[in-house]
């Protein structure tokens, strides 16, 4: 009875960690396209609805990667803790160990993503600073410098999510087995 008690939160926390990390990429996705157009100072307004919109994706996003780090390590902890000892593991938890082992992957995957988003969120801060100095010369280029590195950065974020919500979905299948 305790073993199938564990397994039910083990699964619960891998198939909410691998919803979460789906989430990931639709808010990234969302915020990709607010930046896909050049920022311009002659057009503040609008430049600041598309970074206030990518800002808000990139928060969501932000969100739902902690929330998943947090139950992927809770899960991840859950087949290492004094609940299941590792020389107590036999082939019946091999499915959970595993998963086990693909979520501290995806752990990794999703603290890279959010350093991505972090950096992506400082450019387009300073892109938003920028925009209030309409007479600085050059300001154009050094908007469009911060939006094509925000890009750069969310590149990345999509990639090592894209990566961790793989490895939380391939654990949310090996915990169903």
């Amino acid at each position: 009875m305790a073993a199938e008690a564990w397994r039910a939160r083990f699964r619960g926390r891998v198939a909410e960690a691998a919803s979460r990390m789906e989430r990931v990429r639709v808010s990234l996705a969302a915020a990709q396209g607010h930046l896909a157009a050049p920022l311009l100072v002659d057009n503040a307004v609008a430049a600041r609805d598309r970074i206030e919109l990518a800002l808000g994706a990139l928060g969501e996003a932000s969100s739902d990667l902690a929330f998943a780090m947090s139950v992927m390590k809770g899960a991840e902890l859950l087949v290492l803790s004094d609940v299941i000892r590792i020389e107590q593991l036999g082939d019946q938890d091999f499915p959970e160990y595993n998963a086990g082992v693909k979520l501290h992957d995806a752990v990794e995957n999703a603290e890279e993503a959010v350093a991505m988003v972090d950096g992506c969120r400082s450019h387009l801060d300073a892109a938003l600073l920028l925009l209030d100095h309409p007479r600085l010369p050059g300001v154009d280029g050094l908007i469009e410098e911060e939006r094509a590195a925000a890009d750069v950065n969310l590149e990345a974020a999509k990639g090592s999510a894209e990566l961790g919500t793989e490895k939380a979905v391939g654990a949310r299948k090996d915990s169903m087995n």
